[in-house]
């Protein structure tokens, strides 16, 4: 996994003027690769207080301090962690409010943690995030509640936590509650959309309103670059090499956080995280102490300056030699101790980074677990059994108990194996683009759109598939029509039905002369009348129901539906959307017809109409991860038979099944991997339902797989 590079920035507005210092903000980031950042990550706080007094710097130093301390000393998990520490806060702050009741201070904190490309947030009392990723803006948690309790009450706080992925780039803004209150949520979602943090902390400043206390945090996101990398090595080289000074001691260790920045550190105080730094309420120092074992070498020992003639005992003339041969003995011991040392420390957390992986898995497995929470536990079960096996390697219990969380979160998640793809017909070469696949029975056709062929072949179960003429070309580029009638490059084919007008069942092919052909068995390629077609602009997608001939004009923002007629559609069409109503059809790549007329986007979104007018429909996401470069949808044919809709999604090599309604019912997955290579692939596909089978059409090949019952 490629390291990511973060950009930091925090914003403290009061009465709309911008703060020199942000005193209530937190940001931790471990050096790469060392065990604090493998099993915690970057920790990054936002802390809001009020009262009728105002909160002191001492006191935001003190619940950050604690937030941080007990994050990274948890022995649990990254959420569970989140959950100890802001509890703690709480426990501070009510604390605090015991002794101090005229100073009294109620809050709101949020915690994000970065580890990897893995985003972890935590929220407790009033507080807002908004995570920009994957060209959108989520806003966590979606609503902030009027009876949300704060922080310091004498009530515990309810914990919220979230987690989501972040696509090696994007940007994260920790919010304090106030600016819901005082700034529309479109507003704030586009300071997350700004080029860089330095715009976006400069847009939140323009919007903040006078007569308000605002602050934020922002992180930016985006791949390390090499010259980073090499920083960031040097830099944990030299947290743990030594110094070159003339007693030669080892240099200090470095603190347990090995970057922080702590905005309640006034400009000018000479203490930082890095040194004991006594607390203002308490007057205790922290305690910083790291034992480093004594290296002793030859600068370290005394030697005698005073010049004498005298001649020196024979037992004091061996000393030197003692010292010469003692001296590397030394060394080499000291050295095996620490790596002893060392080998125990990370067998130790080997060990708790295990126990907890199988801890969570258990919990997860629990027959009266949910599915949301079990998924949770399972991730973070997935998590540290991946951290056990970055500190040994290839060892058996860890990668054994991963495989069991990995087959257990495939259940939660309603993944169905495909165990065999058999290859129906190889396909691809120089210049070929395959995107089209209509089967009907015994018969398959194939549009390549990188030869502008489409090809029809017989189906034979047992030797795949078979060209129904010498070559099985129905149509290409070129040809020429009865009519006179070049056609030119291929578009889009679609199944037409019987139903009016129309007697026959026949394939239909588009092409960018605007021919609208018709596959006869007994006249061959023929062209179609068809009313208005010089009037088309950017036809991209055909389909037919009940005879009707369906046309997606990108360029006019129609679906124009024309009836059949005994010469083939030479009444003029009429427009689809109610009103004459026109939408934005450039984003979408397929669409398919059961009674509603359903189209595909290429960002993942689906929308569905039924006469005219559109209906409501939200897509659900996977549960594992979200919709990556779709394909093709299949609803079912003009029998309405089918009560599920397929996508395909060829970045998650994987065919998604849904109900009608939206809801999210599992999804096929291959489990051979030379198989879920194939299924990257993906172009299009068809589904048998009586037969149970699945046709997939890549790149290179047709595919054929029976479609597992779910248990």
């Amino acid at each position: 996994m490629a390291r990511l590079h973060t950009t930091v920035e925090s914003l403290s507005v009061i009465d709309g003027v911008r703060q020199s210092r942000t005193m209530n903000v937190r940001v931790v980031e471990p050096l790469p690769a060392t065990a604090q950042a493998v099993a915690k990550g970057n920790l990054y706080v936002l802390m809001e207080l009020g009262g009728e007094t105002q909160p002191t710097p001492a006191l935001f130093r003190l619940l950050l301090n604690t937030v941080q301390g007990v994050y990274y000393d948890s022995a649990g998990g990254i959420t569970g962690g989140i959950t100890e520490a802001i509890l703690a806060a709480h426990q501070a702050l009510a604390q605090h409010n015991a002794v101090h009741p005229n100073e009294a201070q109620l809050g709101g904190v949020s915690c994000a943690v970065l580890r990897g490309e893995e985003l972890y947030l935590g929220i407790g009392g009033p507080a807002v995030v908004l995570v920009h990723t994957a060209n959108r803006v989520d806003q966590f948690p979606a609503e902030l509640g009027e009876n949300v309790i704060p922080l310091g009450d004498r009530e515990a706080p309810a914990i919220e936590l979230f987690r989501t992925s972040i696509d090696r780039t994007g940007s994260i803004i920790q919010l304090s509650s106030e600016w819901l209150a005082r700034v529309p949520a479109p507003k704030l979602a586009t300071a997350a959309l700004a080029p860089d943090i330095i715009s976006g902390a400069e847009y939140l400043e323009a919007l903040a309103p006078s007569r308000s206390v605002l602050s934020a945090l922002l992180i930016s996101i985006a791949p390390a670059t090499p010259e980073q990398l090499a920083a960031a090595a040097a830099a944990a080289s030299a947290a743990a090499g030594y110094t070159s000074e003339a007693t030669s001691r080892p240099a200090e260790p470095p603190p347990v956080d090995d970057a922080v920045i702590d905005g309640s550190v006034e400009e000018g105080d000479e203490t930082t995280e890095a040194e004991p730094e006594a607390d203002e309420e308490t007057g205790d120092a922290d305690d910083v102490a790291a034992a480093v074992p004594v290296i002793a070498t030859a600068a370290t020992v005394p030697t005698s300056t005073v010049e004498t003639e005298e001649k020196e005992p024979a037992g004091r003339r061996r000393w030197p030699w003692l010292l010469a041969l003692l001296i590397p003995v030394l060394i080499i011991a000291a050295i095996a101790i620490a790596l002893w040392m060392d080998q125990q420390r990370t067998l130790a957390e080997y060990q708790t980074q295990l126990q907890g992986a199988q801890a969570a898995y258990d919990a997860a497995s629990a027959a009266d677990v949910p599915e949301d929470t079990a998924r949770t536990q399972l991730a973070e079960a997935k998590d540290r059994a991946n951290a056990a096996l970055a500190l040994v390697p290839d060892d058996e219990a860890a990668t054994g108990l991963l495989t069991e969380i990995q087959a257990r979160l495939d259940t939660v998640n309603h993944i169905i194996p495909l165990y065999k793809l058999v290859t129906l017909q190889p396909l691809g070469g120089e210049g070929s683009q395959p995107t089209g696949l209509v089967v009907e029975g015994p018969r398959v056709s194939i549009l390549d759109q990188g030869t502008d062929r489409v090809t029809r072949y017989g189906l034979d179960e047992i030797s795949g598939l078979i060209p129904e003429a010498s070559d099985g070309v129905l149509a290409e580029r070129g040809q020429i029509l009865p009519d006179g009638q070049i056609v030119g490059e291929l578009i889009d084919m679609a199944w037409a039905e019987t139903g009016g007008d129309r007697r026959t069942s026949n394939l239909l092919i588009l092409d960018s002369n605007r021919n609208l052909l018709q596959v006869d068995s007994t006249t061959g390629l023929q062209p179609l009348v068809v009313a208005n077609r010089d009037q088309w602009q950017n036809p991209t997608v055909i389909a037919s129901y009940n005879g009707n001939f369906y046309l997606l004009d990108a360029g006019q923002g129609r679906i124009l539906r024309y009836r059949p007629t005994a010469d083939g559609y030479s009444n003029p069409p009429d427009n689809y959307f109610e009103g004459d109503a026109t939408l934005d059809l450039t984003g979408v790549i397929d669409m398919a017809i059961d009674g509603n007329i359903w189209l595909l986007y290429r960002d993942g979104t689906v929308q569905t109409f039924l006469e005219g007018r559109q209906a409501p429909f939200v897509l659900q996401a996977p549960p594992d991860s979200p919709i990556n470069n779709p394909q093709a949808l299949y609803v079912g044919s003009d029998a309405g038979t089918s009560e599920s809709l397929f996508i395909t999604d060829a970045g998650g090599a994987r065919i998604l099944e849904y109900d009608k309604e939206g809801n999210y019912l599992r999804q096929y997955r291959p489990v051979d991997q030379a198989d879920l290579e194939k299924l990257r692939k993906m172009t299009d596909v068809e589904v048998d339902e009586i037969d149970g089978t699945f046709y997939i059409l890549t790149s290179d090949a047709l595919y054929s797989t029976d479609i597992p019952q779910p248990s």
